[in-house]
């Protein structure tokens, strides 16, 4: 079936299947077990659809099919089944009415509505990368979520190898990376045909991230050194003059074979890969908002809903960031004046500490490693107070890494990566240390308690353990709700004075809060505004005081990626909203630590989910 037929049917499908649901006579609401079935069947088709996300979070191959010895498909067929399914999976939802089902059924049910309708609404863009809980983004080859830099990751801090079985598994995937780079070259230039072409400075920075690792030598291959370190654990090397064993020369063929694939197939896609963009790159244009591509204003506002699950205005959301950078500003202009700087805008003064050699490491393998044993000491610090604040801490391991040098150059300064359902692997705070002069002392501590502790480990692990989520609720996820917890997090700490000696630490808090009210502006001022690159860039490091070169990489993570970086600053506005709600309605019988467990142990939820759950809870203590 050609792609413009295939679309036209998955079109009148989706038409046939809403004009049944509507004009159908009245039936009866099925019973709630038939929900809960529903909710197993969506589950199962969801990880059936992404083995990788079954094994990043090590779902039992009984709950989730066999995935050990399988990557997504990202062929165009397949992408356009997934966005068929999120369709379809919105219509069946439907057919239950909320009042019929058990009040957890309903909660259930909330948070699934907004899912399901928001990337059902996304699934009509007929471009791009649909995720498997559905997230999406407009260009399938980009420098932050592409195949190529998201699968050796996957390999080196997700795929398990206990014996050899697990390693011809590892073979077995090996082999599909390919595949996965090809099918994505494809659908790129299906979009390229229907107008969705990335910037020309997005596929410049992707073309160099290619071309990078095209010409890593083969043996220090991510696939490769990850495969080599991991067969190691599983069939260690024999002593000098001792004949190998017969699992070491099973281990020893198994990492033969998979230099060739690396060598003869993977390499080569990424050489396809970079040929195709070099090509598309004459069509390039410069301007960098989603507004240029057809249908680009529709598809920045699902964009928005989808991230911050707010029905707010691009125009509406650009306000209340200015509103809120100037608010932020003048809080930091008085911190600074305390330090005796007064001259000069707030930007200004902020860029003259960054560059302040003081406050920065040295770039130097000793200077990396005193970072990571900082960030160590911080996070200990918060684990001890933490009790006074959470009645529930998380069980789940948190480990400190470099982020993998192959993502150094397109990645952002941090992020946070789960642990595993069963607790098999721990939660890790991945910190980008490309070069020293982006981390410095004035920001590091605040991004500490956004990315690990109280922010996305407690976020992310406490809803993960909670026993009876279904398992879809466990897996899914909300920016707003996410990012709006990790920003509320470092406000948390600064409310419990943990900067108290530390005023240099404390104006990187307030940096990092103007950051993410600047964001609701640049997203905006790029998608819908029409703001240049350059425009956002300037901005930022006028506002911010950060260096160009962060400010570079945020911008073009924007542009890749609309929306998402609106919900740090909105999810973090109703989560103190919702407490302080909380605190006049309740007064004495307000209590801090009960209120996190309701905003954290139900799981990732819409804000409007989270408001009303927060508003049962308020009912409660109250009678």
């Amino acid at each position: 079936m050609s792609e413009s037929i295939a679309r036209c049917a998955r079109g009148a499908a989706f038409a046939l299947a809403i004009a049944l649901a509507a004009c159908a006579p009245p039936q009866r609401d099925p019973p709630p077990n038939a929900f809960d079935g529903a909710v197993a069947d969506w589950t199962r088709e969801i990880l059936a659809d992404s083995p990788e996300l079954a094994t990043a979070r090590a779902v039992p191959e009984g709950a989730a099919g066999r995935h050990r010895d399988r990557l997504d498909d990202r062929a165009p067929e397949a992408e356009e089944r997934r966005r068929t399914a999120a369709i379809r999976r919105d219509v069946e939802l439907r057919a239950f009415r909320a009042g019929e089902l058990t009040p957890e059924q309903q909660l259930t049910h909330a948070i699934l509505r907004a899912q399901f309708a928001n990337a059902a609404a996304l699934a009509e863009f007929e471009f791009g990368t649909l995720d498997p809980l559905g997230g999406h983004a407009p260009y399938v080859l980009d420098q932050q979520a592409s195949a190529f830099l998201t699968l050796p990751d996957f390999f080196d801090s997700r795929v398990t190898i206990a014996d050899l079985g697990d390693a011809d598994d590892y073979l077995a995937r090996l082999r599909q990376v390919a595949p996965a780079l090809d099918g994505e070259t494809q659908r790129s230039r299906a979009d390229a045909d229907a107008g969705i072409v990335p910037p020309d400075f997005i596929i410049d920075r992707t073309v160099a991230l290619l071309d990078r690792i095209t010409s890593t030598p083969l043996q220090q291959q991510v696939y490769l050194t990850a495969f080599r370190r991991k067969l190691d654990a599983v069939a260690p090397p024999t002593a000098t003059g001792s004949p190998p064993t017969a699992a070491r020369r099973r281990a020893e063929a198994l990492y033969g074979l998979a230099e060739a694939v690396v060598r003869d197939r993977i390499i080569p896609a990424h050489q396809r890969a970079a040929i195709w963009l070099r090509a598309l790159r004459a069509r390039a244009a410069h301007e960098s908002g989603v507004w240029r591509l057809p249908g680009g204003d529709a598809y920045y506002r699902a964009a928005l809903r989808a991230q911050t699950t707010t029905a707010l205005s691009p125009e509406e959301i650009h306000r209340i960031g200015l509103a809120r950078v100037a608010e932020l500003t003048a809080e930091a202009d008085s911190a600074l004046r305390s330090l005796g700087m007064t001259e000069g805008t707030v930007g200004q003064r902020l860029a003259i500490l960054t560059r302040d050699p003081q406050y920065q490491y040295p770039n130097t393998e000793e200077g990396r490693a005193q970072l990571i044993a900082d960030i160590q000491t911080r996070i200990d610090a918060v684990m001890r107070r933490a009790p006074d604040w959470f009645d529930s801490l998380p069980r789940a391991r948190l480990e400190v890494r470099r982020v993998p040098a192959v993502n150094e150059a397109s990645s952002s300064g941090a992020y946070y990566e789960a642990p595993a359902l069963d607790g098999s692997l721990p939660g890790v705070y991945y910190v980008n240390l490309r070069h020293m002069a982006e981390m410095t002392r004035i920001d590091l501590p605040t991004q500490d308690y956004h990315e690990a502790a109280p922010g996305h480990h407690f976020q992310i692990a406490l809803a993960q353990e909670r026993e009876g989520l279904p398992l879809l609720r466990r897996l899914m996820g909300f920016n707003a709700y996410a990012e709006g917890w990790g920003l509320y997090a470092e406000q948390l700490v600064d409310e419990h004075s943990l900067y108290a000696d530390d005023p240099i630490g404390r104006i990187g808090y307030l940096r990092w809060q103007i950051w993410r009210a600047a964001r609701l502006v640049v997203d905006t001022g790029i998608h819908a505004k029409r703001w240049s690159r350059e425009e956002a860039i300037d901005y930022l490091v006028a506002t911010t005081g950060d260096t160009p070169g962060v400010a570079v990489s945020e911008v073009e993570r924007y542009v890749a990626w609309p929306g998402q970086a609106c919900g740090y600053e909105l999810g973090r506005r109703e989560i103190v909203r919702l407490r302080e709600q909380a605190r006049r309605g309740l007064g004495a019988r307000f209590d801090l630590a009960s209120f996190h467990d309701v905003v954290l142990l139900g799981g990732e939820v819409p804000l409007t989910v989270l408001a009303d759950e927060v508003g049962s809870w308020i009912d409660r203590r109250m009678n």
